[in-house]
Order: C-alpha cells, then structure tokens, then sequence
C-alpha cells in the first residue's frame, strides 16, 4: 500500500472519529434540554389536566378584565369549557384537597386561608372620595349646610368631606347614579350554589360594567357549623379590610343547603334538625350572620333556596325557607331583601323544574344533573332577572345596559 493511501485513510478514519464524538456531543446536550415542540406539548397537556380540576373557577378572572371587548372574548372560550366541567365530580377535587389541608394543619380559625376563593379588587384612586359619601337610597335625613341641589357625586365639594364625619354622610339621601366608570359594587357570597350564580351575574352582565361583581364561595358552608367555615369571622375580615374606594355598596347571600342537620349544643345535648329547640337556636345563628353583614353595608339581598328534585330533600329546603322568610320578617325590607328563586321560574310550573324554555329562546338547563345545583346558565336566567330588580333599586346612568 503506498504511503499516499495510507495517509487518506488515516484522515478518513480520523474524520469518522471527529464525527462520532460530535454526534455524541450533540446527543449527549440535547439529552438535558427539551425541544420546543416538546415543551409545548408538555404544557397543553398540563392545561387539559388542570382544566377539569378547575371548573367554575375558569369564569372568575372574566370579573377583573375591565375592558368590555376582551372581557366578552374570555367568555366566549371559557364558557362552553366551564358548561362541560361543572357537572365533572373531578371539580370539586381542589376544595375538598384545600379544606383537609386546612383541617390538617390546624388552621381553621384562619380565615385568610381561603384566598383560593376570594379575590380583592382593585378599583380606580379616583373616586374614592365618592364612595366615602355612599349611602342607602331614600333615606331623608339632612344636614345643616348641606345643599339640596347635590345629587350626583359629581357635585360633592371637597371641603365638604373634610368638614362631615364619613359615618354621618353615608346616612344622607344622596341620589347616587351608578355607571362604567362609577359601578354598583356587589359583593356575593354563599355556599357552593353561588359559584353558578356569581358565574351567570358575569355572564347575564356581558359587557355591562357599571356593575362590578366579587364573590366568595365555599363548598358545604352554611349557617351552621361555624366550625367547618366561620362566615360571620369572615365576613368581619372582608369588610374591615375595605378601603373608601372599595366599599361595597350591596352584598348578596345564599346560604342554607346544607343546613338540616342535628347541631350538638356547648352542653353536649343533640338538637335534631327541625324540632323547635333546633329552630330556635338556628335563627339566632342565622341572625349572626344577617347582622354581622348589615353592620358593613348598606343592603343585603338574601337569595332564597330552589326547588330541588329530590322530595326528600325538598321538602328539608321549603322547611328551611319558610324559617328564613320568618327570620328576613323581623328586619328592615329596604336593608335585607328576601329574593325567592324559585318565584323567578314559577311561570313554567311550581315544582321542580330542570330545564326551562324562555319565549323566543332555546332550552336552557337550569339545574345539574344532581338535581340540587344551579347550571351557570341557569344562573345567568335567573340573574337577568335579579339585574332589572337592581336597576329599580338603584339609579344608572341611561348607558347602563338592562
């Protein structure tokens, strides 16, 4: 073999050397690394796990997006999302895991454990000094010096504040109109059944903002078992941490599906559910509530319980109502109304009713499939509805949608 063959396959198995350590090189760099389209697959398949864990919770961020366009953009996509997980058992998984948590390591006394649920708004510097003056409609008390001619925020002096105490101007009768840039701020708060319906207020709302919706809900809460969800320290907490520019001017409630149980007394006496010992201590716990919530706002509006499938269980609710009626009776109408939900569908019939057909519409689902929960468009039904009492209730600019 001549010397000059010799040297070519040297080089030639020297390049095959030089290209079998690149490739391992090459190997041995993307071994530690992911490729895009891995990554990106990695994260798709991360949202379509966390998406049915999630729920209802999708159509909470709706509530924060001021701009009307993009806010109707959100709902668009996460509505039929939300429509097919509410009735998946996978979306009561994060609850249950937060409340054994919570259990577990001894913090149930903290209510600022439940954040998960709500979520504090933050509303323009602007008008503050608006709502330092915000009062219930119709009430006739006056104020020396105070011009009768002051009937929009807009006409409020600045030295006037300085010179009334806050507590005395919320009292006055000041005609307050509600619009985009100054909403109705609402605060709804309940068990389970209000994640629909705070749901189907944003969604019946649409591109409305002149009313501006936080909720809170927890799962098997009630007016019972402060043990498991203290609402009344709760409550406390949400309304002492309200600044002037932040307060709500209405709340609304619903409590009271989980509430027909034997309740043990400090004693250790069982009361059972619907006798009259029981009664009686429930209403004053359901007075706790009531007013620990009237002594922060203005207005609270007491949403009643539906008709559910279940005669059973039905008939344990209708028995709940009927105390709650009673109870909602002893106090202002102007300060708590009573709501009856089920009033809001009885034109299509006074028993349980699943599904409902509006004129000039399609069906609409008004309960789950477990025959007690609202569907959120069964909330937006009935929320439309609550939407044309708030407009009679409160005075909105004429561009406030109905």
């Amino acid at each position: 073999m001549s010397e000059n063959s010799q040297r070519g396959e040297s080089a030639q198995y020297e390049r095959q050397e030089y290209d079998n350590r690149q490739g391992q090189n090459s190997a041995q760099e993307r071994n530690g690394r992911y490729s895009p389209n891995q990554c990106f697959f990695f994260v798709v398949l991360a949202l379509f796990i966390l998406i049915p864990f999630l729920g209802q919770r999708l159509a909470h961020p709706v509530q924060n997006i001021k701009r009307a366009s993009l806010k109707n953009i959100y709902s668009a996509l996460t509505a039929p999302i939300v429509s097919v997980t509410e009735s998946s058992p996978v979306a009561a998984v994060i609850p249950v895991l937060r409340n054994v948590f919570i259990r577990t390591a001894g913090l149930t006394e903290r209510g600022e454990w439940d954040t998960f649920f709500y979520r504090q708004g933050v509303y323009d510097s602007e008008v503050a000094a608006f709502y330092a003056i915000t009062g219930e409609q119709g009430y006739t008390e006056t104020i020396p010096g105070f011009s009768d001619t002051l009937n929009e925020r807009e006409g409020i002096p600045a030295e006037l504040i300085g010179q009334v105490s806050k507590e005395t101007l919320r009292n006055v009768a000041l005609t307050v109109r509600y619009s985009a840039r100054t909403p109705l701020r609402m605060f709804f708060f309940g068990d389970s059944q209000m994640r629909s319906i705070a749901a189907g207020m944003t969604r019946a709302l649409g591109s409305d903002t002149s009313i501006a919706v936080r909720d809170l809900s927890v799962p098997s809460s009630g007016f019972l078992r402060s043990d498991y969800y203290n609402w009344p320290q709760k409550l406390e907490a949400v309304f002492a941490g309200q600044k002037d520019g932040e307060r709500f001017d209405a709340a609304v409630i619903f409590l009271g599906m989980n509430d027909y149980q034997d309740m043990w007394t400090t004693g250790g006496i069982i009361l059972t559910a619907g006798s009259p010992e029981w009664e009686e201590v429930y209403r004053k716990m359901v007075k706790v509530h009531l007013d620990t919530a009237l002594a922060s706002i203005p207005r609270l509006y007491w949403l009643g319980l539906p008709v559910v499938r279940s005669a059973a269980y039905n008939e344990k609710m209708q028995y709940l109502n009927a105390v709650h009626d009673s109870v909602a009776e002893e106090y202002d109408s102007k300060k708590l109304v009573r709501i009856s939900l089920k009033s809001l569908v009885e034109q299509y019939g006074t028993g349980y009713i699943g599904a409902i057909k509006p004129k000039g519409s399609v069906w609409i689902s008004l309960m789950q499939s477990d025959g007690i929960h609202y569907t959120i468009e069964g909330g937006e039904y009935l929320m439309k509805q609550f939407i044309e009492r708030l407009h009679r209730d409160y005075v909105f600019d004429r561009d406030s949608a109905l």
